[in-house]
């Protein structure tokens, strides 16, 4: 319980130690190429997908992530993609670049999670014109899970448990890539 209220001050916190909010960010144009280089610092949307899904983090997942954004601060602010259901909503790219775009996000940085296999697929998108500008793949070295009947995980604590460890794994994955996206700046 503690923890929870440690997560969740620590998530105020941020949200309110932010530079910039919606209403102050120039909306993104739209164009019909993407560019060869970053714009930083830019407002960075995070994205988490697990079977075709978004779906919220669990705590320790969240820590992981807030501490990745925190090591990464010179790039801009990450904050997590948000849109009616927090919990659960069906993601295409298509809908999650016109979602970071309605929010004035300038990159979206997409990770689908793979429980089964144990892997992840990461990108980071330029919002304004829907382009990829890097790609990268993570995988357990736990492998993947799958549910009772080979399926599916259906209950959520054992869903948590597989996304954690994809999401360490993929985590030094991601902050390599955006170690890769500040060089490309310079």
């Amino acid at each position: 319980m503690k923890l929870m209220i440690f997560v969740y001050f620590a998530a105020l916190l941020s949200a309110c130690s932010t530079p910039t909010f919606v209403g102050d960010a120039p909306p993104v144009p739209v164009t019909s190429t993407t560019p060869d280089h970053f714009d930083l610092p830019a407002r960075f949307a995070f994205a988490r997908v697990v079977y075709g899904m978004t779906q919220a983090a669990g705590t320790e997942e969240t820590t992981l992530w807030t501490n990745l954004a925190n090591r990464a601060d010179s790039l801009g602010s990450f904050s997590p993609l948000v849109r009616g259901d927090t919990y659960r909503w069906r993601a295409t790219r298509t809908t999650l670049i016109e979602t970071a775009r309605e929010q004035r996000y300038n990159y979206l940085l997409l990770v689908r999670m793979y429980p089964s296999t144990g892997s992840a697929d990461v990108a980071l998108v330029h919002v304004g014109s829907g382009g990829v500008m890097a790609t990268a793949q993570a995988v357990s070295p736990t492998g993947g899970q799958r549910g009772f009947w080979g399926g599916r995980i259906n209950n959520p604590k054992r869903l948590e448990r597989a996304t954690l460890k994809i999401a360490q794994a993929t985590a030094p994955v991601v902050e390599e890539m955006l170690r890769g996206a500040a060089d490309r700046q310079r």
